[in-house]
């Protein structure tokens, strides 16, 4: 039997605390939220025969039930009475394993079996486990490819405990994110890189095609991953040509890894083409304000805001950027590959215009990437290990410095200290290294954009008012046709042939706004029939390319409106935090009804912090 080394207890040690923290606590309702969204192929594919939620009111029940999410935007309605899921179906594949367990034991009495009940939650927690366990299994297997034990026991430690992959692994349920389970595929896909590579043949083929495949299916810019196998061992131009006959002389293993991929490819593809009569959809697109920004990303905040910069919350990350110099002299060989795939993902990751990752800990987006930055991290530790006792001294401490901030800024993080997506360069400061937070330094944070505008508004902060539009519609700026004249001049009327009132618009950038606003918009109306009579609502939203976003309607009824007299009215809309500084803010009267209705006074302000410097 061959002796185990080093690194082998190492990864012993940190499976038995990942364990430990893992079995320390069962977190509530696990299936809830993105997770619900991933999940939703498999209950209504093998439970309710329903995977186009026809009867969506069964989601609903689901989601009522178990408090799933907020709102369901986990799907997307089609004309049709179909529902489309906004996730590509990647995630349910790996899910599938644990589902039928769960199914198991919830039909043999154990829970009910409606797919959410506890023997699925438990079963889909702690099988994701399984997953974690096996992506550093590989992982350290693949390292010791390029490294001594001892600095694979390093980076064993060092991924870790040393960034968010402890948080996002298993606190929370996060196991179950999509960050977990690339994990564990990136680290196939590294293994059967190498292996194929090392002796080329059907089997190290049709395990690179599979974890190729369910990987670009979990989320598809991962598509990226291919250019591990194109460019390993290519180190030079000369070194492509070499790679082509390599792939010319093995040309069967590239057809089949090539038809594996194209698999699971054509399985969303044909989802798509059954849902909505189109092979490609873009299931984001019931969100105008989030999307790929490929010519505006978020590169600086992606790597140093103090609300979710990388390298400030996982700086010894930056050790593996600089590796990439030593990497180069002593892994020339896998540097290529690496490299090209980081930029390019990196920037993927960066391009996203929620790109604070909604509630995480530092950036969770590149946690799978960590398999492949461990190389170059592995190229400066093995680097300095090489060195002078006082160098290896200094490396050591230098890591166990970086590591004992991860862990304590990630206990601070699971206790509500450092904050989830609200984070402040003032806020940050006010709590580092603190173990409680003073309460007045809570109001350094971000504003919380669950509260409702007039909440924000009656908080007790000092606000300034801007004016920004007064519509009074007497100086010409409306066709007559559109008008009528009153004793005090003209008003703008809607009816049956004119549903829109004049509206206001403005870009973003023109609103000026140093941290949040509120725009109050206010009018004067008149109505001759009740509103239930002759619907009208006050709509405000934000256009990106044409497409609205953050839409509110204030719909306005009977005892809101009075008839055949002038009425105030007044709304107040928190600005989001829009995709793009050229998109445009726009307010209208719309009218659902056919009788006429007149509008005056059409004023719109915005609402800023006045203590903001």
């Amino acid at each position: 039997m061959k002796k185990k080394d080093i690194s082998f207890y190492f990864l012993m040690f940190t499976m038995l605390i990942l364990a430990l923290s893992l079995f320390s606590h069962i977190p509530h309702n696990v299936l809830s939220w993105d997770i619900f969204g991933y999940y939703l192929y498999l209950p209504f594919t093998f439970i309710y025969n329903d995977l186009g939620l026809k009867d969506v009111a069964v989601a609903e029940n689901i989601i009522t039930k178990y408090n799933s999410t907020s709102t369901f935007y986990q799907a997307l309605p089609m004309p049709g009475g179909d529902w489309v899921m906004k996730y590509p179906m990647g995630m349910a594949f790996l899910y599938l394993p644990w589902f039928a367990i769960g199914h198991l034991f919830a039909l043999l009495g154990f829970g009910v079996p409606d797919g959410f009940s506890m023997p699925y939650q438990l079963s889909l927690l702690y099988g994701s486990f399984i997953y974690t366990l096996l992506g550093l299994i590989y992982f350290r297997k693949s390292m010791l490819r390029f490294f001594k034990p001892v600095t694979v026991s390093i980076l064993l430690i060092s991924i870790v405990f040393g960034t968010n992959f402890l948080v996002h692994t298993v606190w929370h349920g996060q196991g179950l994110m999509s960050h977990n389970y690339l994990f564990f595929t990136f680290s196939l896909v590294l293994w059967f890189t190498i292996r194929w590579h090392e002796k080329p043949s059907y089997k190290y083929a049709s395990g690179l095609g599979i974890s190729l495949g369910l990987t670009a299916l979990s989320r598809s810019t991962e598509i990226l991953l291919i250019i591990i196998p194109l460019l390993w061992q290519v180190q030079s131009w000369s070194g492509i040509k070499e790679k082509f006959e390599l792939f010319k002389t093995h040309w069967k293993d590239v057809v089949l890894v090539t038809i594996i991929i194209g698999f699971f490819g054509a399985l969303q593809l044909v989802y798509y083409k059954v849902m909505t009569g189109k092979f490609l959809f873009n299931s984001y697109g019931g969100n105008a304000g989030e999307g790929l920004e490929l010519f505006h990303p978020y590169l600086k905040e992606v790597l140093f805001s103090f609300r979710k910069g990388w390298l400030l919350y996982t700086p010894i990350m930056l050790l593996a950027l600089l590796g990439f110099i030593m990497m180069f002299k002593t892994h020339k060989k896998q540097f290529y590959s690496i490299l090209v795939f980081f930029i390019l993902s990196f920037y993927m990751i960066a391009s996203w215009s929620c790109w604070w990752y909604a509630d995480c800990f530092s950036q969770r987006a590149v946690i799978p990437m960590y398999v492949f930055l461990a190389i170059p991290l592995g190229s400066f530790i093995e680097y300095f290990m090489d060195q002078k006792y006082w160098k290896r001294f200094l490396l050591i401490s230098v890591l166990a410095g970086l590591i004992s901030l991860n862990l304590f800024q990630s206990w601070q993080f699971l206790n509500g200290i450092i904050h989830t997506s609200r984070m402040t360069k003032e806020y940050y400061q006010s709590v580092f290294l603190k173990t409680k937070v003073n309460p007045e330094d809570f109001g350094k944070l971000l504003i919380d954009r669950n509260l409702t505008p007039e909440q924000i508004l009656q908080s007790g902060i000092k606000f300034k008012t801007r004016r920004l539009a007064n519509m009074t519609f007497d100086d010409g700026t409306i066709p007559d046709s559109n008008a009528a004249i009153v004793s005090n001049g003209k008003v703008a009327m809607l009816n049956k042939d004119i549903q829109y009132s004049p509206y206001f618009e403005l870009k973003y950038e023109d609103l000026n706004i140093k941290n949040y606003g509120i725009i109050r918009i206010y009018a004067r109306v008149f109505i001759s029939h009740s509103a239930e009579e002759n619907p009208l609502s006050l709509t405000a939203t934000f256009m990106n390319k044409g497409y609205p976003y953050n839409y509110f309607a204030h719909n306005y009824l009977n005892e809101q409106l009075n008839v055949n007299q002038w009425n105030d009215v007044e709304v107040f809309y928190l600005v989001p935090e829009v995709r793009r500084p050229e998109d445009l803010f726009r307010t209208v009267f719309w009218l659902k009804g056919k009788y006429p209705v007149y509008v005056d006074d059409f004023v719109v302000e915005l609402i800023e912090p006045d203590d903001i410097k």
